[in-house]
């Protein structure tokens, strides 16, 4: 209903309000209620009503002039006007475009910044006690003679941790030389 609306008006003073008076007409509608109208149709959302900045004028969203050369004009203005808030657009998004790429760099370089900061460097002793002991090479007859006191009772016996590193050779585990395992 509204939006064929021609170009009205719109004043401070309701009475003399060119909107609000055919909006009233329109409606058939007391003061209040056309005001509440005419705020919900000119809301951003909605744009049944549309501000000419020109001509500083309400019009309906789907108006158009009578004449063709008018028609023209009001296109114009709207492609001119749709121009203008493209370019806007493309140079507000190059500029976060650029805020996002700055914001970047410096994370990277709080990251390189913050690395070496989280590996302090250690002492030489410290580095001994942080290096996994290497296993050292047992005395077969110490381990054995370790579990025979480790089966027979002995308190001060205690068991190697490491296996011996030769078998007998009718075993599988493992030997240091392939020819150990070997028979005969």
């Amino acid at each position: 209903m509204f939006r064929l609306m021609p170009p009205q008006r719109h004043n401070a003073d309701p009475d003399r309000s060119e909107v609000l008076a055919y909006i009233r007409e329109n409606l058939g509608c007391e003061l209040g209620r056309a005001i509440r109208a005419f705020n919900s149709m000119r809301n951003k959302k909605s744009q049944v009503l549309v501000y000419d900045m020109v001509q500083r004028q309400w019009r309906g969203c789907d108006w158009v002039p009578p004449e063709d050369q008018d028609k023209v004009a009001l296109l114009m203005s709207s492609i001119n006007e749709l121009k203008r808030e493209i370019a806007y657009l493309k140079t507000s998004v190059k500029k976060h475009e650029r805020l996002f790429g700055q914001l970047e760099r410096k994370r990277s370089r709080k990251r390189e910044e913050e690395e070496p900061d989280d590996e302090p460097e250690a002492s030489e002793a410290e580095q001994q006690e942080a290096a996994p002991p290497e296993k050292e090479a047992a005395d077969p007859e110490d381990y054995f003679k370790s579990m025979r006191a480790a089966l027979d009772g002995e308190p001060e016996a205690v068991a190697l941790s490491t296996a011996p590193l030769s078998s007998p050779s009718d075993s599988t585990a493992p030997t240091r030389y392939h020819w150990e395992n070997a028979e005969g």
